[in-house]
């Protein structure tokens, strides 16, 4: 396993969210997360970005799993056009949210 897989699958859920939220008040991102979920709609992602224009993600671990309506509602708004997707750890250590966060953000 190489030190970014070891990385990746140590990082929770809770501390994804936290990088990812920093990196939104770094780039002027406005980043909304439902905090207590219980009287949501089930399924909804966690994030929704707003720059340029909106993303939608749900984080997850890197063993976690989708529920089916987590699943439901990723493809509704793909579906409907937007940028809606899953992010994991693997994510933020290769850079991948970096950058989808900076080609949001307005320049």
């Amino acid at each position: 396993m190489t030190a970014r897989q070891v990385l990746a699958a140590a990082m929770t859920e809770t501390d994804l969210m936290a990088a990812v939220r920093t990196a939104c008040r770094h780039l002027r991102l406005l980043a909304y997360h439902t905090h207590d979920s219980r009287r949501s709609e089930p399924g909804f992602p966690d994030l929704v970005i707003v720059g340029r224009r909106v993303i939608y993600r749900e984080l997850k671990t890197q063993r976690g799993r989708l529920r089916p309506e987590q699943r439901a509602w990723l493809a509704a708004l793909q579906e409907a056009g937007q940028d809606a997707d899953v992010w994991r750890p693997s994510d933020w250590q290769s850079g991948r949210i970096t950058r989808e966060l900076q080609a949001v953000a307005h320049r």
